[in-house]
């Protein structure tokens, strides 16, 4: 389903979630915030209110938060994104290069800023369980644009939850909100597809059914992507987050194995339990709401 931000993300805002505390903890990561971000963190757009998990719907409606469109993407705050840094995604532990993570997937992927050869930021997704990633767009701008012509391409995620009317509704919303963050022409390239008329096209993702709701065709999709080019940079080697941690010694001595991660465990934790309602649905299937409403269940009976 909708396995992203407007899925259910349970998180809250955090105080120290502005632009102000990312313009600091940018300067430290020596990488310039563009334009386009500082914009939307000061427009209040990346972040999520205390009621979000009995308000999502009617926000996604009404009043979404920036990029809510996107497959599989969830803002984080300052806090969360100094935590990625000093923990994992630091200079010190990937052989120098900087990182500013702005976003994540459902999964645990980051979206990060990281200078690019001119020193300017390009965009990378670090994949977390992957030896290595690479950077996948030359600015923070031509991300938004790239990742919407994947949204207007399969709105599949979108149909899981609500109607193809309501799909439509969000989307164009949350592409009108762009106006006066990116510029007048990025806008108005993607204005121009949300007019279109919807219909069912051949999936652009892997293991997706055949045909899924879109506004454009898969070749359609492929033209597009390239006016937004990745930089030609090789892809660059990541340190898991785990392989920065000491073994926990077992009892005899020897190296505990990582115990599986489980549903339970992580929808107690606030930051995880996007990742906990993936991880249901992964063990026993169903829709998203009902995995939603197991994990209500088991949190409602813990309290």
């Amino acid at each position: 389903m909708w396995e992203q931000l407007c899925h259910q993300p349970e998180h809250t805002f955090m105080p120290d979630d502005t632009a102000a505390e990312f313009q600091l903890l940018a300067r430290e990561s020596d990488i310039p915030l563009p334009d386009s971000l500082q914009r939307l963190l000061a427009s209040g757009k990346t972040r999520y209110s205390a009621d979000w998990p009995l308000s999502w719907r009617e926000r996604c409606l009404h009043e979404p938060p920036a990029l809510i469109s996107l497959y599989d993407f969830e803002w984080i705050t300052a806090s969360g994104s100094r935590q990625h840094i000093e923990q994992w995604l630091n200079p010190e532990d990937q052989q120098g290069r900087r990182f500013l993570p702005f976003a994540e997937s459902g999964a645990g992927d980051v979206y990060c800023l990281t200078p690019i050869d001119d020193g300017a930021p390009g965009v990378a997704l670090i994949l977390h369980d992957a030896e290595y990633s690479r950077i996948a767009y030359r600015s923070f701008d031509d991300f938004i644009c790239a990742s919407f012509l994947e949204t207007f391409a399969d709105m599949s995620h979108l149909v899981d939850d609500f109607s193809e009317q309501e799909a439509l509704l969000i989307l164009r919303r949350d592409v009108s909100q762009l106006a006066g963050v990116l510029g007048e022409t990025a806008v108005k390239y993607l204005q121009a597809f949300v007019g279109l008329p919807a219909g069912l096209h051949e999936s652009s993702r892997p293991g997706d059914p055949a045909r899924v709701f879109a506004l454009i065709s898969r070749a359609q999709l492929e033209a597009e992507r390239g006016h937004f080019p990745s930089p030609e940079i090789a892809p660059f080697k990541i340190t898991a987050r785990w392989e920065l941690r000491p073994a926990v010694a077992s009892t005899t001595g020897l190296p505990s194995e990582k115990k599986p991660a489980d549903w339970r465990d992580l929808a107690l934790d606030p930051r995880q339990k996007l990742a906990a309602i993936q991880f249901y649905r992964q063990q026993h299937g169903g829709s998203l709401g009902e995995a939603k409403a197991a994990i209500e269940r088991y949190l409602a009976d813990t309290r």
